[in-house]
């Protein structure tokens, strides 16, 4: 967290600030200054803000793309006579700051409560992946981070028979033993539905391999919608598996670096406006 009060370099703000408190008198007393520190304070908002939707930031490595949950969670607050603070309490902003380290997924994920266990005892989990289509005079993009359709893929995934859930797995009666030893439903299909063939459209190996097995699907009321193109893979606990391994993501100090950009700036137009007020 920032907070943007007298630690911006200034003596003379924390006199009056400590007068204000004593006196218990309005910001309002200090017009100028007040409105230098809701200034001060929107400088390191906007820049903080601009690095969580994909804005540079000196000295910190920017993030993969635009992150809109992370820069909403940052706000900017007046806390007393002439302080603000500018602030976020989103556990993505932590795990940006402080990083994160490898981590196994075939060690975590195959043990939840939708976990499948294999006939030889091995926990697995089947996890879906949504899947973008591409641009076209027809309409835009739809993307889902980096899944996005080749448009020879699209071509032949837009014509499969669609895949409908028949009983969602809540209400299902057949029931199978997951990783926790609790037994839990398994949603129903229809048949006949259709599947994407890596040798149905021409592609890298790459694109291929990635878009294999790609069904479409009605929407999630069951009805003759598009709900969007899904592939599933397996997470696997079975010694030897492999893949699905997240690498380290070293830390970023964007308060440190906001700092840097912002201070010397803040620090300046809270003077002009503690001058202005005392006519200085």
């Amino acid at each position: 967290m920032i907070r943007i009060k007298a630690d911006l370099g200034s003596a003379a703000l924390e006199r009056l600030q400590a007068q204000l408190r004593e006196m218990g008198a309005r910001a309002g007393a200090f017009p100028a200054t007040s409105q230098a520190v809701d200034a001060a304070a929107g400088l390191v908002h906007g820049a903080w803000r601009g690095f969580a939707l994909g804005a540079p930031l000196a000295g910190v490595k920017p993030l993969p793309g635009p992150n809109k949950g992370y820069a909403g969670s940052i706000k900017n607050r007046r806390t007393g006579p002439l302080e603000r603070e500018v602030f976020t309490r989103s556990e993505i902003a932590e795990r940006i700051e402080k990083g994160e380290p490898e981590l196994d997924m075939k060690k975590t994920h195959p043990f939840g409560p939708k976990s499948r266990v294999s006939a030889d005892g091995y926990p697995y989990l089947i996890v879906p992946f949504r899947w973008g289509t591409p641009g076209g005079k027809n309409g835009p993009r739809v993307g889902f981070g980096k899944n996005v359709m080749t448009a020879g893929a699209y071509a032949v995934a837009k014509k499969l028979a669609k895949m409908r859930t028949i009983i969602d797995a809540d209400k299902a009666p057949i029931r199978a033993t997951n990783a926790r030893g609790k037994r839990v439903g398994r949603a129903m299909y229809n048949r006949g539905f259709g599947r994407l063939s890596g040798a149905d459209f021409a592609g890298t190996v790459g694109e291929k391999s990635m878009m294999d097995g790609m069904v479409r699907s009605t929407d999630s009321a069951g009805k003759n919608r598009s709900g969007g193109y899904f592939t599933f893979r397996v997470v696997s606990s079975r010694p030897g598996a492999r893949g699905w391994v997240r690498p380290a993501v070293p830390a970023r100090d964007v308060l440190g670096a906001l700092r840097s950009e912002t201070e010397a700036a803040a620090a300046g137009v809270i003077k002009a406006g503690i001058m202005e007020d005392l006519r200085l």
